[in-house]
């Protein structure tokens, strides 16, 4: 595989501005107690179906919010949203008696109306001066990551539900801390968190170590030896720091902590995180 040239970067602040770290996904231990509330429960109860879906837009929020804040700081530059060009309209969950449908992803209309400038791209490029790297298609080579069990997406064009448990539209974020090494952001990681970090490692070169893996592990709900297995090859790869967030559940970070002290440091929405 052809690396990719990455500069590097001498010191990196990120916020967490949306993240779901109450974690209504992973299921209590057995024989302890019932739990509703979940997503689960909610989906499966609920009354809404596709037709009454859409509306609200976190993505279009985060972009006047960003825009603002330059703004109030006399920037007037841009702000790019790099996204892959074969996005669903609905993604959802087929169940065996019908299909839960998630609200409906932004268009690139809505994006751009918000105040953000759409750059589309299926490739594995840099930005901001080959100061950040952002993936392709993360290959899928661990046979336990899988992708997300049961996920649908929405045509509208045939009106109907298709599978697409691999979402391959999914793609990471990465840059290089000068004296640390890679920090890899993760989207929910339905590659594998395990495939990402080794997709990012490839990219930039696996002469480069491993600083940190922040982001969603995509674990909540997955079994033990899913959980385990993932857990081992991370700490083949070294991190200095995992940071799981939404989607990653208790029961990773549990694991992750038992197998690697010291590395686990939590991640929560409004948190500054300077590396």
């Amino acid at each position: 595989m052809n690396t990719l040239k990455l500069q590097e970067v001498d010191s990196l602040e990120a916020t967490v501005i949306i993240d779901n770290e109450l974690d209504p996904l992973s299921p209590p231990a057995p024989n302890t107690v019932q739990i509703t509330g979940t997503l689960g429960t909610i989906g499966l109860n609920s009354r809404h179906n596709l037709t009454d879906r859409g509306g609200a837009c976190g993505l279009c929020r985060a972009i006047r919010m960003i825009k603002n804040a330059k703004q109030s700081h006399g920037r007037s530059d841009d702000l790019v949203i790099d996204l892959h060009p074969d996005r669903p309209v609905y993604r959802g969950i087929a169940l065996p008696e019908n299909i839960i449908s998630l609200e409906a992803d932004p268009t690139f209309d809505e994006l751009t109306d918000a105040g953000a400038i759409v750059n589309k791209s299926n490739e594995a490029h840099t930005v901001l001066d080959d100061m950040f790297l952002i993936s392709g298609e993360i290959p899928r080579l661990t046979p336990y990551e899988t992708g997300l069990k049961n996920a649908v997406r929405y045509d509208p064009e045939e009106d109907d539900w298709y599978s697409d448990e691999l979402i391959a539209d999914e793609r990471f974020l990465a840059c290089n801390i000068k004296g640390k090494g890679i920090v890899v952001f993760t989207g929910c990681s339905h590659a594998g968190v395990v495939n990402t970090t080794k997709n990012a490692l490839d990219l930039i070169g696996n002469d480069v170590p491993l600083h940190a893996v922040v982001g969603g592990f995509h674990l909540a709900m997955s079994d033990d030896v899913q959980i385990q297995s993932t857990v081992a090859d991370l700490k083949r790869l070294d991190p200095a720091v995992l940071m799981p967030g939404h989607c990653s559940g208790w029961r990773a970070k549990f694991a992750i902590e038992k197998s690697m002290p010291g590395t686990l440091v939590p991640c929560t929405v409004g948190i500054k995180i300077t590396f």
